[in-house]
């Protein structure tokens, strides 16, 4: 698809490091953007559709010519051929090109992912389970999931006497929760501090409309609209005692972000963006320059697909995206480099961390149907590698909803104490060198 090969040939063009002050004034090519959906990584936001969101792309299905899938593809500096192009944004071109292999207009992915795994600068899928060792970090946050997979802890213990008061006949699906000793494991004193556990009826609503979808043949978007979304806003919403850093909007097909401008230890948010925003390419502070992520970095990423659409179609678009993000990170480890270099910083400030370190991995999330699995993405040598997959739930049941809810606040955590602290402090010292400047 001409989508795919966009992405494949912008890849090829990336620069492996920044070269010089001088380099920084070059344009960048906006990275593979699908239509997709964002989502605040505020502590806890409401979430933005896609579809219903004004100025957030449209999508297709396959089904329905009205909703085709598209995956958000780089831009060019020549006038683009269609309005769905929304920057001229490019990186500096290189001579290298990918051929993908066409059929009525159609690429093949498995060809995309073959000549992407033979490149330096490319994509490699590898199961998880090879992983070996794996980055401490990483290690413990899929112990953590592992636990959620077995459904222990999932539920608040507070919770525990009301959901055993349940009416057995009306609330048949929820019989795992209420079994006496035998669903103790279900419950744990620590879960609130994860986020808000929804009620049995919004869960019940969610596993009733994705059966829906699943039995009537839906196309994706209503997936979207109807099942995912609601997951999402289930997940991150708001409670009294959180700040708002981490919110969701509709990219990818969904994305996760933070909002600098919420955290309430980073009061000098508003004006370090305003100086990024004049020595960034794009003057944005992610991969896209869609405008309303313009300014609120992306930390999750979410595909989602139809029961039993092809997984390398999905693995092709959530990774060629995340290689993206990898390759706007390093252009942001970069530029600090090359700003210290070029004022010669006398008075560096003391950092709690390697901020020129990437960080160990990338989360992603694929949905396919009921199925939210987990992939991790990380660097090589400057090829992405693509681990694939933990099931972290499923929409068929309402123990599942209940897993998916724990992983994605998990995730939400794994934003805010380690994700977000490495990029906060790197965009600081960002903004303190170009004023020093």
């Amino acid at each position: 698809m001409e989508e795919v090969d966009s992405i494949l040939s912008w890849l090829a063009a990336l620069p492996s490091e920044t070269k010089s002050p001088a380099a920084l004034e070059e344009p960048i090519r906006k990275p593979p953007s699908k239509r997709r959906r964002v989502e605040p990584l505020t502590p806890e936001a409401s979430i933005m559709s896609h579809n219903s969101q004004p100025g957030s792309p449209s999508k297709r299905s396959i089904e329905d010519s009205a909703h085709e899938d598209l995956t958000p593809k780089p831009l060019r500096n020549k006038r683009p051929k269609s309005l769905r192009s929304e920057s001229s944004c490019s990186l500096p071109a290189s001579q290298s090109q990918y051929h993908t292999s066409t059929k009525s207009g159609q690429s093949s992915p498995l060809r995309d992912l073959n000549t992407l795994e033979h490149d330096e600068n490319g994509l490699k899928p590898r199961d998880l389970s090879t992983f070996h060792p794996q980055p401490p970090s990483l290690e413990a946050l899929l112990e953590r999931i592992d636990v959620f997979a077995y459904a222990e802890g999932i539920l608040p213990l507070a919770s525990q006497a009301m959901l055993e008061m349940l009416d057995a006949e009306e609330y048949w699906d929820m019989k795992w929760a209420r079994l006496g000793p035998r669903s103790n494991k279900h419950y744990s004193p620590d879960r609130d501090a994860l986020g808000c556990t929804p009620m049995p009826d919004a869960v019940r609503q969610i596993v009733s409309q994705a059966a829906e979808c699943s039995e009537n043949n839906h196309p994706e978007v209503n997936w979207n609209i109807s099942v995912h979304s609601r997951v999402l806003d289930m997940a991150f919403e708001p409670s009294g005692s959180r700040p708002g850093l981490i919110g969701s909007m509709g990219r990818v097909d969904f994305c996760i972000y933070i909002d600098p401008k919420k955290d309430p230890s980073y009061g000098e948010a508003e004006s370090d963006l305003d100086v990024l925003s004049k020595i960034l390419l794009c003057g944005v502070i992610n991969h896209t320059d869609f405008f309303p992520l313009r300014n609120r970095p992306i930390a999750l990423s979410i595909e989602t697909k139809k029961p039993g659409d092809a997984w390398d179609k999905a693995k092709l678009q959530l990774g060629t995206w995340d290689a993206a993000r990898w390759a706007f990170l390093r252009h942001l480890v970069e530029t600090y480099k090359a700003q210290k270099a070029r004022i010669r910083d006398q008075n560096p400030c003391p950092m709690p961390m390697d901020i020129t370190k990437l960080p160990d991995f990338l989360p992603g999330i694929i949905i396919q149907g009921h199925d939210w699995n987990l992939v991790i993405t990380t660097q090589q040598a400057g090829r992405t590698m693509l681990w694939q997959r933990v099931l972290m739930g499923s929409t068929q049941s309402t123990k599942g909803v209940y897993q998916i809810i724990c992983c994605l606040q998990l995730l939400r955590q794994w934003a805010e104490d380690s994700f977000w602290p490495w990029l906060r402090n790197l965009l600081v010292e960002l903004s303190r060198l170009s004023r020093s400047g």
